[in-house]
């Protein structure tokens, strides 16, 4: 009887370590989600092509290509 009793407390104990593990993943999982979030507006602000475009001609001195000077190479035959 006392083998038994001591096996349900080992399951048990080994049950309560599973969903305290559980437990803190998912914590861990809504805590990811959340920065995901944060960091995929901060993508969609950043590339907007308004603010791109300005920061690029202020800070990097950069501006728009000239239609006509550009060239494009067809590597779709190779």
């Amino acid at each position: 009887m006392g083998l038994l009793l001591a096996g349900v407390v080992a399951l048990n104990v080994t049950v309560l370590r599973l969903n305290l593990r559980f437990d803190a993943l998912a914590q861990e999982r809504a805590q990811l989600r959340a920065e995901n979030a944060e960091l995929s507006s901060k993508l969609a602000a950043g590339a907007s092509s308004p603010r791109t475009s300005s920061l690029a001609r202020r800070k990097l001195g950069l501006a728009p290509a000239d239609p006509s000077t550009m060239t494009y190479l067809d590597l779709s035959e190779r």
